[in-house]
């Protein structure tokens, strides 16, 4: 019995977690704040430079108590030199780093470490001062953002004077501004020009003096999403690549000052067609595998745009035939958590030659299974009126049709553009049409599906 004692207590006493592999024991560290993973230094010598090999670093001013010091500037100094030296102490490349700050002291002093030494590809800096007081305004030195290995870049109330610090951004992807403040759009405009490799584009920004227009010309740009904008006269977009158009509280710049090129967005209805400014989404959904617009759509560009807003409306153009695209169409119906003002769909495809027997039935299941099983996209969403455009008649477009109407979805109109057909087509679009009508309810008095 003492063996076995003894031998229990030798097991418990010894610190297995600390024998794992550093892989290991980072993966712990991942689940912990960077200020909690930096602590665990003191637990052991083992654990002392296991946070340095951190890939991710999210350093913010806000958490410290600043009014616990007479003199806020001196402590919001003393933080900002505490954030330099754990960036110093890294050890290794980052794959992403957020600093939330209200100093302007250091701000050159960590962005060049990140980008020239810690080669950092997705970095976020956010500034925490009134930019409406000219004591608060920080610009950027020259060629701050080139660094090769720089792939996304996301600035939140910064003052630009120049766009030096932009200066052969040949490798930025992603760039995204917030509350950004410049003398003018000229200097916007030529910060997007060094950008010639941008995919995602994400602009709300102000000037101090008018002029205009902001001019947006990136072939690769896939998705573009503005708001405010305040003091540009005038928006001139042409980018072949773009599949998704976000536009909110654009108020200084009317329809007639916006000019789109876009292929793949030809919609009828846009952001200031309603006249209540509230947010527009254009989007040309994708059969790609792996679509990075898709991702930055559901997970972070405009989950918070609708948060926000108390109203909002949509336009989609979608292939029902392809599953990949209707599963697409469906997680972005979701992003509503309020009634939707408007929906409009384009159909793509609807007159394609299905080749392959297989896939059509597989495809006509799923509609089956939804119809019987599964609300489409769910039981909660609600939309006050539909567009349709190229409406077919076909069986993918009447079951989503009728879906929409069966789950009292569609509150107001189902509007359904038919002239686009000749004359011998048109007349079946109408019979479906007739069907659609007779689908309503009772409770349905006041929903009305009609033909335009």
């Amino acid at each position: 019995m003492e063996r076995s004692s003894s031998s229990s207590d030798m097991v418990e006493s010894v610190d297995w977690i600390s024998k794992l592999p550093d892989d290991v024991l980072l993966m712990f560290l991942s689940r912990l704040s960077t200020e909690e993973a930096i602590r665990t230094s003191v637990v052991s010598r083992r654990w002392e430079h296991v946070w340095k090999h951190m890939t991710h670093l999210v350093l913010d001013m806000r958490k410290k108590k600043i009014m616990e010091s007479n003199n806020e500037l001196d402590f919001s100094n003393r933080v900002a030199t505490l954030m330099t030296k754990v960036i110093n102490n890294h050890r290794g490349h980052l794959e992403s780093c957020v600093i939330d700050h209200y100093t302007k002291g250091m701000l050159n002093t960590w962005t060049q470490s990140l980008t020239s030494v810690k080669q950092t590809k997705h970095l976020t800096l956010r500034h925490h001062n009134d930019l409406r007081i000219k004591q608060n305004f920080m610009d950027f030195l020259t060629n701050s953002f080139s660094y090769p290995g720089l792939t996304s870049l996301s600035l939140s109330s910064y003052f630009l004077t120049t766009p030096r610090s932009f200066d052969r951004c040949q490798n930025l992807k992603t760039l995204k501004f917030t509350d950004m403040l410049s003398i003018d759009v000229g200097v916007f405009n030529k910060v997007i020009a060094s950008c010639p490799s941008l995919e995602v584009l994400v602009l709300n920004i102000n000037c101090l003096r008018e002029g205009g227009p902001l001019r947006i010309e990136n072939k690769r740009l896939k998705l573009l999403n503005m708001s405010f904008c305040f003091e540009v006269n005038g928006i001139v977009v042409s980018s072949p690549s773009l599949q998704f158009l976000a536009m909110d509280k654009i108020m200084s710049c009317q329809r007639d000052g916006f000019v789109l090129t876009s292929p793949r967005l030809q919609f009828n209805r846009n952001f200031w067609l309603t006249n209540t400014f509230h947010p527009h989404i254009s989007y040309d959904i994708s059969q790609e595998e792996n679509c990075s617009v898709h991702e930055e759509f559901v997970v972070n560009t405009c989950g918070g745009l609708l948060r926000a807003s108390l109203a909002a409306s949509l336009s989609v153009s979608v292939d029902l035939v392809n599953p990949r695209q209707v599963e697409r169409l469906r997680q972005v119906l979701l992003l509503w958590t309020r009634k939707i003002k408007e929906l409009e769909i384009l159909f793509k495809n609807n007159n394609a030659h299905r080749e392959e027997e297989d896939e059509y039935s597989s495809q006509k299941k799923l509609w089956e299974d939804n119809n019987n099983e599964d609300p489409f996209p769910n039981a909660e969403f609600r939309v006050d009126t539909v567009w349709m455009h190229n409406f077919s008649g076909s069986y993918e477009e009447f079951a989503l049709a009728s879906r929409l109407i069966r789950q009292g979805t569609v509150v107001k109109q189902m509007m359904i553009k038919t002239t686009s057909f000749p004359a011998w087509n048109k007349l079946e679009i109408e019979m479906a049409v007739a069907k659609l009508q007779a689908l309503q309810t009772k409770d349905q008095s006041k929903l009305t599906i009609e033909c335009f």
